[in-house]
């Protein structure tokens, strides 16, 4: 998800009806500016190395989501014989979600998330948490610093828990629900759920986060990320 607001200008979106690296290819209709949609970035025209600021959102089922937000508004879109539904993520190793700041990527891949769906972890500097929902296949990243202080969280039935505070969380809104610590809140970061080979296309230098185990290490090396590589090469 992106902002539309580039250089105090607002641009409307389409398909340009074209594929870059096997992926959309957007078109803004005010300049014609060709758009990576995985990039966000202008590839050929005016707005050419713009970049779209990047909005955190949450790609989930309507089941876990309407409870939480009951006044949400739906878009109707035209129906197709496409229907996105949890079967989608039936192959969970194809899929990840990816962060990146700075020319750095980072990327968890699902079916180490499926392992371990809590994890405390570092990114460029900063303290990370990443959560994933099985259930709806749902996969989020938030900061893990909260007024200053620096969290980290375990999983206990439904609800995460901080062993600093001690306070529960809601984990797919990073909400302190605990009385007395509703204040508390967990800041969404810009995190993208992608095919893992169109996200290694476009961020090759991945690091690949993975699950510890006794003889797999939590990260892996550049003969992982080579392997990935040559992998994603092929049709």
């Amino acid at each position: 998800m992106y902002a539309r607001r580039v250089k105090d200008r607002t641009l409307t979106f389409s398909v340009s009806g074209m594929l870059w690296h096997r992926s959309l290819v957007m078109q803004d209709l005010e300049t014609k500016t060709l758009w990576s949609h995985l990039l966000g970035r202008g590839m050929r025209g005016p707005l050419k190395d713009e970049k779209l600021e990047v909005i955190p959102s949450v790609m989930t089922d309507w089941e876990s989501w309407l409870p939480r937000h009951p006044d949400t508004t739906v878009v109707t879109l035209p129906r197709t014989s496409a229907r996105y539904r949890r079967e989608f993520y039936r192959k969970p190793s194809r899929f990840v979600l990816g962060i990146t700041v700075g020319g750095l990527a980072r990327a968890w891949p699902f079916d180490q998330l499926l392992k371990q769906p809590v994890v405390n972890d570092q990114f460029a500097g900063e303290p990370v948490l990443v959560l994933f929902e099985p259930i709806g296949s749902t996969a989020l990243a938030f900061r893990r610093t909260v007024d200053g202080r620096e969290l980290h969280f375990e999983k206990r039935g439904d609800l995460l828990f901080d062993r600093e505070t001690g306070s529960s969380w809601d984990p797919l809104t990073g909400q302190a629900i605990t009385a007395g610590s509703q204040a508390m809140q967990l800041t969404p970061l810009p995190a993208v759920v992608s095919y893992r080979r169109a996200w290694l296309t476009f961020h090759p230098e991945t690091q690949f986060w993975q699950a510890p185990s006794s003889d797999v290490p939590a990260t892996p090396d550049a003969r992982d990320v080579d392997a990935l590589k040559k992998s994603s090469s092929k049709p």
